[in-house]
């Protein structure tokens, strides 16, 4: 079996609404099929337990392999892990060493446990999560609702972090603070670790200043000083050394001014019995340990030493729930006081979440009356030490903090899809919108749509999805989809994806004449409206009577079937760019449109109001069917590039009165208009400069009489530039005759 290419997608896609990893082979099916099935094994021993969709798509002249996964950066290992199985004829557990290296990269590519956590709640809110590349780093909600986070730390404490990060500034503003902070010394040199040991008195910790340096913990001698110190020195400049204070270890949550989660930390230990050595009372693991072996001696003992009965040793310092330190919730324990301390010093730093290190004889008694230090301040731990201990949702008090008042921080999408009339539609919900008073922008690209939209201060997007681009996945979620027409068959493809991408409660609008709408409602999750410009359409009156909502055109007047009663909406005559109900591509632009703001949500009376203020002139919608009137010549300018669009709008034209029709375009789209008999009518040259444009433009109206047309069709921005260049010249011209008048 040969791999020819991959390709690894990461949203919804054309072949699946899965993560998928695409892999075109050539070979047999059979083997395309185990090498599929080998990829799924791997990933799910490395513990992707949830993964297992494969498929193989057999064509004539290659095979294409999907297998789901669930990490873009171990995807490629795994096939490399499986082809070299397959060739050496082994299991993948023959090769441990290379299972555990897939291990390492899945720990270092993966989210952390913190966020993690923080993503499903945000899955069980409705809340949207995107990671931004393979750091700790990602956003949540859309658009101007959207909260960058680094790990758990916000936008907003960003600035301000610098103060957790250092243990020098971080105890130095406590003390300017008056916070109770444990007594310290910074030293450079070991004579200066002398004299600080003379001051502060044993037992001591000494650590670097930056939090990942070492930390070294109830020091009693100058030999251990010294080799601490020899140790920090080497990993940071500036060396800390205070006094190790005696008491209960604590880890206090403080979230938005409130504390949320207090923890007891307590170490490992023994208990004595009076008859039993050390050595005997621990585990195998226990004896071998160095470090269980130091924090004995520092206790006094030794692993031969016969414990008194009752008597506690500690195992290890009560610093990390990963080495295993017990906790205990005292949550509802916490005194008053020792909560307003905590409160105000989150406060002080200026954090909206930030846990500190508390160390004290009892929480629950006043800090005023046994004593008690801060040790820590952080804006990021391990959140399962909270999450796992206390009666309380941690990462959903988290998410109240930024999200409390938006049940759903999402900015709604409504999207188009369609072979034309996709940005007329657009621009018509546009100017609804925005007379609502709503802030609406419009975006053709749909690539990192999340990210690249992060702070955009729209109320509502509008997208314009063209299914002619090379588009082969999909993030967005539209609650309102559009697909105005196809009139080629490489769009359906694509239709499709933009079909299963609509949300789940929401609609999709086809155009009932579309010869492939029932393709489409197959693949859809959503409820699917049909709209026809006649009422007497077969597949029309079918979906009426299955009770499913439609909007149609009856004896002129616009009909909105909910899938319970129909209502009258309006007369088409009524809506300007209907040109009084004779302009059918219009036509079916307004009844598309109508349907989603409909069903969207948008009131009628609204929907009625804006839409009979609607010209799509030069101002409105610019270069995209602006009519003018110049002399009595129509004057019209789009930007076409399908010859089957040119023809259509050729037709229509003839509609509204204008039978003889004179063309303006480039000498390379003259190809599109092969359907015009009459060559003469058709005035095009290569476009060097916008002089060309002009000259072209004037031809074409010096030879259409009172009554004809003249259609200039342009690419963009050629197109808009016609548009106000015409719009201007003849605002000059009316300024000039009243002034002359």
């Amino acid at each position: 079996m040969k791999i020819e290419n991959i390709k690894v997608y990461n949203n919804r896609n054309i072949y699946s609404d899965k993560k998928v990893v695409v892999l075109k082979v050539k070979g047999k099916l059979e083997e395309a099929r185990n090498f599929a099935k080998l990829c799924i094994h791997i990933q799910n021993l490395i513990g992707y337990n949830l993964v297992e969709y494969w498929e193989c798509l057999n064509f004539d002249d290659h095979i294409e392999v999907l297998i789901e996964h669930d990490n873009q950066m171990l995807v490629h290992r795994v096939i490399e892990f499986a082809l070299e199985c397959i060739e050496k004829g082994a299991i993948p557990e023959h090769f441990p060493d290379k299972i555990s290296k897939l291990k390492k990269l899945t720990i270092e590519t993966e989210l952390s446990p913190n966020t993690r956590l923080l993503k499903n709640a945000c899955m069980k809110r409705g809340i949207r999560f995107t990671r931004i590349g393979y750091a700790d780093t990602f956003m949540l909600g859309e658009g101007k609702y959207a909260k960058l986070f680094a790990s758990i730390i916000s936008e907003h404490d960003f600035s301000r972090v610098s103060l957790s990060s250092d243990r020098e500034l971080q105890r130095r503003f406590l003390k300017l603070n008056s916070f109770p902070v444990v007594p310290f010394e910074v030293v450079f040199t070991s004579d200066q670790l002398m004299d600080s040991i003379k001051k502060l008195g044993f037992p001591i910790s000494i650590k670097g200043c930056k939090k990942d340096s070492p930390n070294i913990v109830n020091i009693r001698t100058n030999q251990q000083a010294l080799e601490a110190f020899d140790m920090v020195k080497s990993m940071d400049s500036r060396v800390i050394v205070e006094r190790y204070v005696q008491g209960k270890s604590y880890k206090v949550l403080v979230v938005n001014g409130k504390v949320v989660a207090a923890v007891e930390r307590t170490s490992p230990y023994i208990v004595g019995d009076g008859k039993r050595r050390i050595s005997e009372l621990l585990d195998q693991g226990e004896k071998n340990n160095k470090y269980i072996q130091k924090n004995i001696l520092k206790q006094g003992f030794t692993l031969d030493d016969i414990l008194p009965k009752g008597m506690k040793v500690f195992l290890k310092e009560p610093t990390s729930f990963k080495t295993g330190c017990i906790t205990t919730d005292v949550t509802e324990k916490v005194a008053y006081e020792n909560q307003q301390l905590f409160v105000k010093i989150a406060e002080k730093f200026g954090y909206v979440m930030t846990i500190l290190d508390f160390v004290t004889e009892d929480i629950s008694l006043p800090y005023s009356v046994v004593g008690g230090y801060v040790v820590d301040v952080e804006t990021s731990c391990d959140l399962r030490i909270f999450s796992q201990t206390c009666n309380c949702d941690i990462f959903n008090t988290i998410l109240d903090v930024y999200f409390e008042k938006m049940p759903n921080p999402s900015v709604p999408i409504i999207a188009v899809s369609g072979t034309y009339g996709k940005s007329t539609i657009l621009q018509i919900m546009r100017y609804i919108f925005q007379r609502c008073g709503l802030e609406t922008s419009i975006d053709s690209e749909i690539e990192n749509f999340y990210l690249r939209n992060f702070g955009d201060l729209s109320d509502i997007k509008l997208v314009e999805f063209n299914p002619e681009k090379c588009i082969d996945e999909i993030e967005i979620e539209p609650e309102v989809g559009i697909i105005t027409n196809t009139f080629s068959q490489n769009q359906i493809e694509k239709n499709l994806l933009f079909s299963r991408s609509i949300k789940e409660n929401g609609y999709l609008i086809l155009n009932v004449n579309d010869a492939y709408k029932y393709l489409y409602s197959a693949k859809a999750r959503c409820k699917i409206v049909f709209t026809s410009i006649s009422n007497h359409h077969p597949d029309l009156k079918a979906h009426i009577e299955m009770k499913r909502p439609c909007v149609y055109l009856e004896n002129d007047v616009v009909k909105i079937f909910d899938g319970q009663q129909v209502f009258s909406f309006c007369n088409i005559r009524e809506i300007p760019y209907s040109y009084d109900g004779k302009l059918m591509f219009a036509v079916d632009n307004i009844l598309q449109t109508i349907a989603a703001l409909h069903f969207y949500g948008v009131d009628s009376e609204i929907i009625y109001r804006f839409l009979t203020e609607y010209k799509n002139d030069s101002h409105q919608n610019p270069g995209k069917f602006n009519i003018f009137d110049i002399n009595g010549v129509k004057v019209i300018i789009d930007s076409l590039n399908k010859k089957e669009h040119m023809k259509i709008l050729a037709l229509s034209l003839s509609s509204i009165g204008i039978k003889n029709l004179y063309f303006v375009c480039e000498k390379e789209q003259e190809q599109n208009l092969d359907f015009i008999e009459d060559k003469t009518k058709i005035i095009s040259r290569q476009i060097e400069k916008f002089s060309d444009v002009v000259e072209m433009v004037t031809e074409g109206i010096k030879r259409a009489k009172k009554g004809d047309g003249v259609f200039i069709v342009l690419p963009e921005p050629l197109n808009r530039d016609v548009t106000f260049e015409i719009r201007e010249g003849l605002a000059k011209r009316k300024r000039n005759f009243v002034n002359n008048a």
